[in-house]
């Protein structure tokens, strides 16, 4: 709702203008009102009245003339210059809506959008009951759905300021706080038409570290699209020259077939775009010069269902490749001798045999480096998921006392022209049921197969001195080669009893091979806001809990508080718990 008092004047992209005591226009009915001493001016004349209503939708404008006789009259198509006289109105025509809470923004004055945006001129927002000033401030209400996309990292906080708009491009700064930057700010610019979209952002702006990140989609027809991707990161004060830089892009492009569709996926690397010796790192380390290319092309059945059963497949194959001539820099005995510059070490992978270091003695004044590598790997996929829709397992008289089944397989294997493959097989059976209108619960097992093989060599067997296992080779170690089973049982629960509150739990407890160990393997990387990159991994404690509680705290601001927590059970006790702890404030 928008509502002016006082003075108010109204211009028009048709042509015309008002005047009057008071204004009113619901955004979403796409309709305005003025009231109280109103005038109505256009290119054919200007005329009096006490209230005006526009229905922009269906090109009528109902107006209440001032006149020697009662009257009112009907505009149709947007011609001012010949009123349909006398005709009967709708009985809500000049309904103005009550207004009982206090504004989220005022200003003096306002362009409209319809359908799209509001700009406010003067703009005063209100938090708490608080007025900030912005000076120019959007709301932007429109359908366009690539206005919600998003080139933003994660933050725990963020406060939008929507300096300038159309209905087809927004401006935003960002104040943002994360655990990792703390408070910075960031900038964000969208460009959107009906079937495309650029996003541009730096995040964050006014730190050394710098991100500049370009999302770009096209949608040709109905049957092809394109998207990319591209980072570019920088160790530089304001836009002073950079002391290094990194760049990173991802083209993705999909066409549909009546009946499948094929995807190609690229990566283009740079890790170093200054050259040698530009990263931030002690000297003489230098920097890694690699800059890696990848392309996967895969083709995709659409989901079909198998005969009568209720069971549906799809299947899929691909094609690609891996490049990279130049590797990354051999940084180990510079210190001994920081005369020789670093040594390149080509290739994206060595294999099948040990590498072998010479280092400079007379007369050889070089470093030399022996080692069998692959500057390129290609590789091709094969694999197909079958799965079940959501069964009934009972027919209750109550729908709350439903019990629905669900189940999934995949089977994929990847060979490498490496004398490599690599295969993974998934396996999920859950149980579900909705006790009440708020409340979902369910529980799953879930087992994951995956298998790293080397045709020659490849896992080494780990030894054990004395036959006793040690922190680095524990018992399911020694028979390790690199196929690993994961077994997961979780059980959640989510309830959400009014739609400003939600809260949600996950237990769930693995049992795999090799064995966890404390300390073995590392935690995955974070985040920028304390949440693990990815939900399983090698070497994950046996048990693991998250909860998750979502809350309203301001008129337009949700509260979001997630904590995990992992142990490892006897024989290791407390000392082996670890957690993540995440806050963030939401926008509603």
């Amino acid at each position: 709702m928008l509502e002016a008092d006082g003075n108010v004047r109204l211009r028009t992209s048709d042509g015309f203008t008002v005047t009057g005591d008071a204004f009113s226009m619901d955004l979403k009915l796409n309709r305005f009102m003025v009231a109280g001493h109103v005038t109505l001016h256009d290119p054919s004349g200007t005329v009096s009245g006490a209230a005006i209503s526009d229905f922009l939708d269906f090109k009528r404008i109902y107006f209440v003339p001032v006149t020697s006789e009662p009257d009112r009259w009907t505009f149709l198509n947007g011609d001012l210059a010949h009123p349909a006289k006398g005709r009967v109105m709708p009985g809500d025509v000049f309904y103005f809506p009550p207004v009982t809470t206090h504004p989220d923004m005022s200003g003096t004055g306002a362009i409209i959008g319809t359908k799209t945006y509001v700009r406010f001129v003067g703009a005063v927002a209100y938090v708490g009951g608080v007025g900030i000033p912005l000076g120019s401030n959007v709301v932007s209400f429109s359908s366009n759905q690539y206005l919600a996309q998003n080139s933003l990292s994660g933050a725990t906080a963020d406060i939008t300021w929507q300096v300038a708009g159309s209905p087809n491009a927004l401006t935003a700064l960002h104040l943002r706080y994360d655990p990792t930057y703390k408070l910075y700010g960031s900038v964000e610019q969208h460009f959107v038409g009906d079937h495309e979209y650029a996003i541009l952002s730096v995040n964050p702006a006014t730190r050394a570290e710098k991100w500049w990140n370009a999302m770009l989609y096209e949608k040709l027809g109905s049957r092809f699209q394109i998207q990319s991707f591209t980072q570019y990161y920088a160790q530089q004060n304001y836009l002073q020259l950079p002391r290094s830089a990194q760049q990173t892009t991802w083209i993705n492009a999909t066409y549909a077939f009546p009946h499948s569709y094929v995807t190609a996926t690229s990566q283009l690397v740079n890790y170093n775009l200054l050259g040698p010796g530009s990263l931030e790192v002690p000297k003489p380390l230098g920097g890694s010069l690699a800059h890696p290319t990848f392309l996967q092309v895969t083709a995709n059945s659409f989901q079909n269902k198998i005969a009568t059963l209720p069971l549906y497949e799809n299947i899929y194959e691909g094609y690609g490749f891996a490049h990279d001539s130049v590797g990354s820099q051999y940084l180990n005995g510079f210190a001994q001798y920081p005369q020789f510059p670093p040594l390149q070490v080509p290739g994206l992978q060595s294999y099948g045999a040990l590498c072998a270091y010479q280092y400079p003695t007379p007369p050889n004044h070089h470093l030399s480096y022996y080692c069998p590598t692959y500057t390129t790997i290609y590789n091709t996929v094969l694999g197909f998921n079958l799965y079940t829709p959501s069964l009934k397992l009972n027919h209750p008289d109550s729908p709350y006392q439903e019990y629905y089944f669900n189940a999934s397989f995949n089977k994929q294997r990847q060979w490498n022209s490496l004398p490599h493959y690599i295969d993974n097989t998934n396996t999920t059976l859950t149980i579900s049921r909705q006790p009440s209108r708020s409340l979902h619960m369910y529980a799953g097992y879930e087992i994951q197969n995956i298998g790293d093989h080397y045709i020659n060599g490849g896992y080494q067997q780990c030894s054990q001195p004395n036959g006793l296992p040690t922190t680095f080779c524990p018992d399911s170690f020694t028979s390790f080669r690199g196929v690993a089973t994961l077994r997961t049982t979780s059980f959640g629960f989510n309830d959400t009893p009014t739609p400003t509150f939600n809260f949600s739990l996950l237990v769930r407890h693995h049992q795999d091979f090799p064995i966890p160990v404390p300390g073995l393997f590392a935690f995955p990387a974070n985040n920028i806001l304390g949440q693990p990159l990815y939900s399983w991994w090698l070497g994950q404690p046996p048990y693991d809990a998250t909860a998750d509680v979502r809350f309203k705290i301001l008129p337009h601001t949700l509260a979001d508080i997630s904590r995990t927590l992992y142990w490892y059970g006897n024989p290791y006790r407390a000392q082996y718990w670890q957690q993540n702890f995440v806050i963030q404030l939401l926008p509603i």
